[in-house]
């Protein structure tokens, strides 16, 4: 069955339109005559171009002008590129001992007159590898002025749009009900992996897109790590686990983080959750239009240093979520940490976290939920169980 190009957007025509819209006029306010376009999540954000083809040489050439956006790309891509966005000129890089994708690139910055112009490209994403970049300075070099994007796209993506908040609204319902589902699957016995499996299980049952990274289950001293590690471990009968995963629906995440306990409590494990949660609620608090981001790190910082935790608490707390690519669910910057000058607007989407990994008594704690900013009191879009979840 023949589909129309564009057919596949995941978002009406007119909102990528609008997108495009901001974008050029950006362009234009910063004195630009172009952006090279390498991250996985601006071409999803204002074309709807849906690929993992990012990790191979991928760019979309956007201009000042009303020109066409023009994609380079491989020829495994095309019929995506054609279905999924609102790009009609689409360019191919053929594959060969000797392919040189950048200079393909620079043909398509020579057909659109931009020569001797000012040129930013998009420096902080995995759509752009060293390698890539050194071919790209290397063909261009000398023959445009190559500028920093200073995180254009991304900070124009980082509050959302109503349609965009439909999205991580349902990827907060599915990840709910994974919550749940993990936590009376939890018991002695069974494998970390096992738990991960009820995970996967429960969100592509209920619809979700496959995450963008792995999932966080680390029990036992694991607990302390603020990554996953590889290996199996079994959950005794004594014992602790830290989860925290991603939920992407239509490539929008929300995240969450909790700890199950097995068998007794001990006191300094009840002092850590109490600690953690109560810092989450002042945290939680602050998020309202016109508090910064280094604000709000200053309430988890002095929640954790009050509660004797100063020695174990990390460096930031949170970040941004929204669109995500492999390999993070993390759409940063912004992140929250000392200092932070990001202040908060209706409409951002921040994942919180607050870890306590404490290496002197072996005991973890992690709790966290994502919220929305909005006019008034922020909008926590991903639950937590009431209290503590012990399993004896």
């Amino acid at each position: 069955m023949a589909l129309e190009p564009g057919s596949l957007l995941p978002f009406p025509r007119a909102e990528h339109e609008a997108r495009e819209v901001r974008l050029r006029s950006e362009l234009r306010a910063r004195g630009l005559d172009a952006i090279l376009v390498f991250a996985q999540e601006s071409h999803y954000w204002l074309t709807g171009y849906d690929t993992g083809g990012f990790v191979f040489f991928q760019c979309a050439v956007v201009t000042a002008d009303e020109r066409p956006i023009v994609l380079l790309t491989r020829r495994p891509d095309l019929v995506q590129a054609r279905l999924t966005s609102t790009i009609e000129d689409i360019r191919i890089w053929w594959d060969a001992d000797d392919a040189d994708p950048a200079q393909d690139l620079k043909a398509i910055l020579d057909e659109l007159g931009l020569a001797g112009g000012r040129v930013a490209v998009e420096l902080n994403t995995h759509g752009l590898t060293g390698w890539n970049l050194w071919r790209v300075q290397n063909a261009l070099s000398g023959w445009c002025r190559l500028e920093n994007d200073d995180h254009m796209i991304r900070k124009l993506r980082l509050v959302k749009s109503p349609a965009e908040l439909e999205y991580m609204r349902k990827a907060a319902e599915i990840l709910d009900t994974s919550l749940e589902e993990v936590i009376a699957a939890a018991r002695p016995g069974i494998l970390e992996q096992e738990l991960k499996g009820v995970y996967f299980n429960s969100i592509m049952r209920q619809g979700a897109d496959f995450p963008p990274n792995g999932p966080l289950f680390n029990s036992g001293e694991r607990a302390t790590f603020g990554r996953s590690v590889a290996g199996p471990r079994r959950i005794e009968p004594q014992d602790q686990i830290l989860v925290e995963y991603p939920v992407p629906y239509r490539r929008y995440n929300v995240k969450t983080e909790w700890t199950i306990l097995f068998g007794q409590v001990a006191d300094q494990q009840r002092h850590m959750y109490d600690a953690a949660r109560e810092t989450l609620h002042r945290m939680t608090e602050i998020a309202r239009p016109g508090a910064t981001l280094g604000e709000i790190f200053d309430a988890h910082a002095d929640g954790l240093d009050r509660a004797g935790f100063a020695a174990h608490r990390y460096g930031a707390t949170g970040y941004s979520v929204g669109i995500g690519f492999a390999p993070t669910s993390m759409d940063v910057p912004p992140m929250i940490y000392a200092g932070a000058r990001q202040r908060c607007e209706p409409g951002m989407t921040l994942f919180y976290h607050v870890m306590i990994g404490d290496s002197d008594t072996g005991y973890g704690m992690g709790v966290g939920h994502t919220l929305l900013v909005t006019d008034g009191a922020p909008e926590v879009l991903t639950a937590l169980p009431d209290d503590l979840t012990v399993v004896t």
